[in-house]
């Protein structure tokens, strides 16, 4: 979130991620992962995105502190690093739009029906192997893309 202020929201759990992040991480069909919820604020205090991460087996099981309900102050990237060696050297990220879900519209605080932006980020780290999946949730009106490029 780069420094941005959050909300933990819940326990992190074990669940079933939806076929996108599944296969995004690399999972074997109906394969668990770790998944973490948190409500990114803007600086007012209000929300500005719901960002669920999803770390696979191959993460979570060698970094218990992720399954913890408090937040991490070296970060969940440091922390993976140093618990496992591992760390991202490339990710991408793929940005769609649709209608938010009831929940993500509460979560969120804005009135249904409305446009959301949903970008799904996946980190890898050397070998090719995802290291964390993130799926970040941000209503139209305060979603903004900036993309910096030369042009030759």
């Amino acid at each position: 979130t780069g420094g941005a202020p959050y909300r933990r929201l819940g326990t992190p759990d074990w669940a079933k991620p939806p076929q996108r992040i599944a296969e995004a991480l690399g999972l074997q069909p109906g394969q668990e992962a770790l998944r973490r919820v948190r409500l990114v604020l803007l600086n007012e205090g209000g929300p500005h995105s719901l960002v669920t991460a999803w770390f696979p087996p191959s993460v979570a099981n060698e970094c218990p502190r992720l399954a913890q309900a408090g937040p991490m102050a070296e970060g969940t990237t440091h922390y993976v690093r140093r618990q496992t060696g591992r760390h991202p050297v490339e990710g991408y990220d793929v940005t769609t739009v649709r209608l938010a879900a009831d929940e993500e519209a509460r979560l969120l605080e804005v009135e249904q029906p409305v446009a959301v932006a949903v970008v799904l980020h996946v980190a890898f780290d050397a070998q090719g192997h995802a290291l964390v999946c993130e799926e970040g949730v941000t209503s139209a009106h305060l979603f903004e893309q900036l993309d910096n490029y030369p042009m030759v």
